[in-house]
This record gives C-alpha cells, sequence and structure tokens, in this order.
C-alpha cells in the first residue's frame, strides 16, 4: 500500500525525486584509465590495474596521449552564471575573503595599494625572513605593492605575474640572474604569444585570490577561471591545427605554466595532465614528423639557435615536474633517462640560469658544481621512481636486490664525490651569525640539494621495505631524517622554502617522533602564505601520500 500512496506524491512533486537523484559537486579527474573515464566513475589509476578494472575483469589502460581538459567555449560577456558553471567544474568552491579570517597565516602579507606607476617586490634587507618556526607575531615575509590604477584588469595581472608571480616560481631569484619566467614572452616567438601572455595574466589572477590579504578574492578567482578556460579551448585548437608539425616553443611553455596555475588553484593532481602535455610536445620536437611545404620558417623554433636558452631553460623545468610527479606517485618518468642533460644541455632550472647570467666567475664556478650535483641527485631520484613501480608491480628478488644494492652505491657515490662548496655545511646546523652575502647563499643552495639526496636515501629505503616509518629507534634512517630536518629547517628561509618541500614530506612520513611531525607541520604549513595550494591535504596528516608509492 505503501507504493501506491508514494506514486502520486512523487507526481505532484515531480521536482523532490529530481533533487534526490541529483548528485553532489566533486571535482572531476582526468587522469583514469580509459574505462573509467568512459564509464564517468571513479579510478583509483593503480597499475597495471585499477579496481573498477579488476572488478569488472576488463583491461586496463592508461592513455598516453595528451588531451587537455575539455571545457566550455565562454561568451564573450563572460556572465556570471556560465563563470560560476566553470568554477564549480574546475576548480574548489569559492572562499569569500571573510570566511578567511582565521586563516594562520593572514599575518604574511600585507597589501598596500599605491600611486607608484611600477610594481615593486621589496624583500627585508638581511634577506632572511622565516625562522625554522614562526608565530604570528612576526614580521610579514614581503610586502607587495599594486600601483592603484591600470589600463585593464588583465595588465593588472600580468604585473603581478612579472613581478611576483615569476620570483615565486623561480624560488632562487638574484639580481645577477635574468629571471626567465619574465621574458618567455619575447623569446618564444610571437605565433602563439597571445595563448602565453593569457596564461601569464591567469597565473597573476589565481595568485591573487590565493593571498589571504588580497581583496575581491572571489573576483579574483572568477576572472582566472574564465581565463583559464579560454585558454585551454585555444590550446586545443592550437595542438589540432599542429598536429602535423613540429610543436612550437610557445605552447611548450603554455604547458608548463598551467601545471603551476593547477598547484595554485588545486588540492589534486590535475596538473599532471598539463606534464603529459607538456611531454608530448617535446617529444615532437625532438621526433617530429614530415616538414611540410607550407610550414612557416619563421615560427619553428624548436632548435633554432636564438630559442636555444629559453628552450633549455624549458627542458629542465619539465623533468623538475616530472621527478616530482614521479615521486608523489610510485610512478616512472614521463620521459626515460637524463633528458635534461641530453636535450636541455645540463641543468638551467633555479640555482641559477646559466644561460640568463651576469654573475662573477666565482660564482659560476660554484653554481656549476652545485648544479651538476643536482643533476646526479635528480638522475637518481629518477631511477628509484622506476625502482618503487617495479617493486610495487613485482620483482623477482635478484632483480630487486641488484637494482637496490646499484641504487646504494649510487647514493654512496654521490656524498663521497660532492664538491668542495657542500664542505662548508659539515658540523653546521644552522647559517652563522655574521655570514656574509656569498656565505650565506652557498650554504642556503648546497643545504637544499644535499637535503635532496639525503631524502633520496629515506625514498629508497621505503620503496625496498614498503614502509613508511621504522619503530626502531637505533636505525640509521633515523640520523638521516634528523640531518634532513636541520638542513631544510635551520637553512632554508622565506622564498628559498618552496624548494625543500620534498624533502620536509619526505621525513614527516618516515620519522615516529611527534615532536618533529610537528615542526615538519609547522614549516609546510607557513608555506601556504606563498599562494600555493597543491600538497596542502598531507599537511596535517604525512601518511595519505605514500599510499600508492609502497
Amino acid at each position: 500500500m505503501e507504493s501506491t500512496n508514494s506514486a502520486p506524491a512523487l507526481l505532484e512533486n515531480p521536482r523532490s525525486a529530481t533533487l534526490k537523484r541529483q548528485r553532489k559537486w566533486h571535482p572531476r579527474g582526468f587522469t583514469g584509465c580509459l574505462n573509467c573515464r568512459q564509464r564517468h566513475v571513479k579510478c583509483d589509476e593503480q597499475t597495471p590495474s585499477c579496481a573498477n578494472c579488476t572488478r569488472l575483469h576488463k583491461k586496463c589502460a592508461f592513455s598516453l596521449t595528451f588531451v587537455p581538459l575539455s571545457v566550455n567555449n565562454p561568451s564573450s560577456g563572460h556572465s556570471k552564471d556560465s563563470a560560476i558553471s566553470l568554477k564549480r567544474r574546475h576548480t574548489e568552491p569559492v572562499i569569500e575573503a571573510d570566511e578567511e579570517a582565521a586563516d594562520d597565516t593572514g599575518n604574511y602579507f600585507q597589501w598596500h595599494p599605491t600611486s607608484s606607476d611600477q610594481l615593486a617586490l621589496q624583500l627585508p634587507l638581511d634577506r632572511q625572513i622565516v625562522p625554522a618556526s614562526r608565530s604570528r607575531d612576526s614580521p610579514p615575509l614581503f610586502q607587495l605593492y599594486l600601483p592603484a590604477q591600470f589600463q585593464s584588469q588583465n595588465d593588472m595581472y600580468y604585473q603581478h605575474y612579472l613581478m611576483t608571480v615569476s620570483t615565486l616560481l623561480i624560488i632562487f631569484d638574484t639580481t645577477s640572474d635574468s629571471n626567465p619566467y619574465r621574458t618567455l614572452l619575447g623569446h618564444v616567438g610571437s605565433e602563439h604569444s597571445d595563448i602565453l601572455q593569457g596564461t601569464m595574466e591567469a597565473l597573476g589572477a589565481m595568485h591573487l585570490s590565493q593571498l589571504p590579504q588580497a581583496q575581491n578574492r572571489s573576483h579574483h578567482r572568477k576572472a582566472a577561471v574564465s581565463m583559464y578556460t579560454h585558454i585551454v579551448t585555444q590550446l586545443r585548437r592550437a595542438l589540432a591545427a599542429e598536429a602535423a608539425q613540429p610543436a612550437s616553443l610557445e605552447l611548450f611553455a603554455v604547458c608548463l605554466l598551467l601545471c603551476m596555475f593547477e598547484q595554485m588553484s588545486a588540492t589534486d593532481a590535475s596538473w599532471k595532465a598539463h606534464l603529459r602535455g607538456a611531454a608530448s610536445i617535446l617529444r615532437s620536437m625532438y621526433s617530429p614528423g614530415p616538414a611540410t611545404a607550407d610550414q612557416n620558417a619563421g615560427t619553428s623554433l624548436t632548435l633554432s639557435s636564438e630559442s636555444l636558452p629559453i628552450r633549455r631553460f624549458l627542458v629542465s623545468l619539465l623533468s623538475y615536474l616530472d621527478v616530482a610527479a614521479s615521486c608523489a606517485t610510485g610512478e616512472e618518468p614521463l620521459l626515460p633517462g637524463d633528458y635534461w642533460e641530453s636535450l636541455g644541455g645540463g641543468w638551467q632550472y633555479n640555482l641559477g640560469v646559466p644561460d640568463s647570467t651576469t654573475e662573477l666567475d666565482t660564482e659560476k664556478r660554484i653554481l656549476a658544481q652545485v648544479r651538476s650535483a643536482w643533476s646526479r641527485v635528480m638522475s637518481i631520484q629518477t631511477e628509484i621512481g622506476i625502482f618503487a613501480k617495479l617493486r610495487r608491480t613485482g620483482l623477482c628478488p635478484l632483480q630487486r636486490d641488484t637494482m637496490y644494492n646499484d641504487l646504494v652505491q649510487r647514493l654512496r657515490n654521490w656524498h663521497d664525490s660532492v664538491p668542495d662548496a657542500f664542505l662548508q655545511l659539515v658540523n653546521l646546523d644552522g647559517i652563522p651569525e655574521g655570514a656574509s652575502d656569498d656565505q650565506v647563499k652557498t650554504l642556503t643552495i648546497t643545504s637544499c640539494v644535499q637535503s635532496y639526496a639525503l631524502a633520496c636515501d629515506v625514498y629508497l629505503e621505503r620503496a625496498a621495505t614498503r614502509r613508511n616509518r621504522s619503530a626502531d629507534p637505533n636505525d640509521a634512517i633515523h640520523s638521516v631524517v634528523d640531518r634532513i630536518l636541520t638542513l631544510a629547517l635551520n637553512f632554508s628561509r622565506g622564498l628559498n622554502q618552496l624548494a625543500v618541500v620534498w624533502p620536509i614530506l619526505t621525513a614527516g612520513i618516515a620519522t615516529i617522533d611527534p615532536d618533529k611531525q610537528d615542526r615538519c607541520r609547522m614549516k609546510l604549513n607557513g608555506m601556504r602564505c606563498f599562494g600555493f595550494k597543491a600538497g596542502s591535504h598531507v599537511i596535517v596528516k604525512f601518511g595519505p601520500i605514500t599510499d600508492r608509492i609502497c
């Protein structure tokens, strides 16, 4: 009898049935297997077969072809309804500035609109901005000054990208270097310059929306999402038009900047879709198809001498993100080998950019040695990522022991053959008082690289034993963790903290000491002020990040 009474009720109010069946909003994924994406279900991305395909006895396959995120083409008027719908599909719900009053990073930035015609980023004179532990009452990290008037809103976002976001992205930004993020537009050509500049403007808008003290944060976020959808649509068309030709350097740069955009705005791994796109473009650069008769030689910037410095920088940036993704997911890198050496001519990202530097000869020599050491660490990280993937999918004991011993030996050789610049770190637990600017710079960059090398020791041990932590207080890995925390927490300050996120996460996962975990959590929590959101979900609890690594 209940069924006969319920049917008329539904007929009287048909909307109630519709509302009950309405799906709750959730972030859309773009990185699952082909079957899960076709069925529009969540994929756990396990390899060689995800849980859904295993349950349904289907062949699980992941697409290696890059397809940018599909978005609706926004209307010319950028209506409010379309902006809100796009925002809900691609980003988190907007949090108004008033709702963020309790943000623990509220004192990191001071927002001072001025009448200046230039946008300036001012750093404290001592450049040592953030101690290992930070209180709310300490001075702000740095102050951002925006001109009171701009010709257009997009111009404001573009200037914010040039003068502020570019510094955050390169991390080690010095007066002797020409920051490649600022000079991209003038070095990669003009065929797709509108897409590249639009990406820079979107980055500026999204970064403003992430700053705790920025005004109209929801407005900046809407503008960033609107520009993002337009850029992705243009990118899809440009890639389709150049399917039979070598991809341009502009589109390569666009994909890498979109990775940064997603890292600012999202807490998931959606940025890896753009990373795969950048890898596909790089492959097409060095293994292009047959040249077409009507190809414009002026836009073929792939291997030209004029674009060589910026191309090397972009290849190093891709490898940096590629290795980071491999360490975070336990998957193989997208491109094999030390391609930043063979294709990029050596390490060109961070720690000084050799092709755009005016440093003194002594500084060049020291930085060249540190970059070479960093490149070797990156190579070892890549091999550990491959080992972790094979270890998880199945290795015979002989293969496992052979690969493990080889990686242990490579790490030991690295520590035994470090350049003389690293010897300054011996018996130091922090930057000594009265150190000169050159000493501070050397200690900062060498501590960063050495913390990565030590984190590789922890990462390798975790991949080999498939354990996150060791309860044995005498275990050798504990002394390694202690040294990582000393280097990462005491030597890296200010913007330089952004370079040691992975060593801190690795040490925080490995340690069983609650006090050390709190120190890692405090350090990572303090980095939220820089406007990057990716990875913030693992700050409170270190365990989830290793679920798929081990």
